[in-house]
């Protein structure tokens, strides 16, 4: 299986066409990592609760799967998490070769992971596109990250997208933005609320015309 550098957040499993429904919370995410996949927790909480390309893999046919109705007990689970995460080639029941997933036993189960594996290896890189146009600057919406060259507030446009705002009405009110940055925003919508304390409100002093001006 091919591997793709970088990292996302925990908070983050994409919606795909494929049925994978989950919208997992970061305290589900870490149960499934130290309860059941048995991952110390210390490793779960590295480069602040972000995932591997493997490790948002394992979700992807996991969550298919449930959604299918096959049900996964705990072993079964941590045994297609070592398959996919630690590449042997088979345990348990679960056996891979190179992109086809295969599962023995009662309910036998083929899989091809070619779609989810590109699908997943985009949006990783498209998020690390995105996140090299943001930057924090003290003199510009007191620090917050914006958009770099920009006085656009990340947040401002993520929360557009949040809301449902169409990403061309979003790319009038901001002329200057790219198609990357507003992808970038996209993806971010997506994404869970960040564990701990929320962050304070951000206070935005000019409107969307105004900021794009700037």
């Amino acid at each position: 299986m091919t591997g793709a550098g970088g990292s996302l957040p925990a908070t983050f499993i994409r919606r795909t066409q494929h049925p994978v429904n989950e919208d997992l919370t970061f305290l589900i995410l870490r149960q499934e990592f130290t309860r059941v996949l048995q991952v110390s927790a210390k490793a779960t909480d590295r480069k602040r609760h972000r995932l591997a390309f493997r490790e948002v893999l394992y979700f992807k046919p996991k969550g298919a799967l449930e959604s299918g109705g096959v049900q996964m007990h705990p072993e079964d689970r941590r045994a297609l998490y070592q398959v996919l995460v630690d590449k042997p080639a088979e345990v348990g029941a679960w056996r891979r070769k190179g992109l086809r997933l295969e599962r023995t036993g009662e309910v036998p189960v083929t899989m091809d992971l070619t779609k989810i594996a590109r699908a997943t290896q985009a949006t990783l890189r498209a998020y690390q596109r995105g996140a090299g146009l943001v930057e924090r600057r003290a003199d510009r919406c007191s620090g917050e990250p914006v958009f770099r060259g920009t006085r656009v507030p990340l947040a401002q446009v993520v929360e557009q997208c949040r809301a449902g705002v169409p990403v061309a009405e979003i790319a009038e009110d901001y002329p200057q933005l790219s198609a990357q940055a507003l992808h970038y925003a996209e993806l971010r919508a997506r994404m869970g609320k960040a564990p701990g304390r929320p962050a304070k409100p951000l206070k935005i002093q000019m409107s969307a015309v105004e900021a794009a001006d700037r």
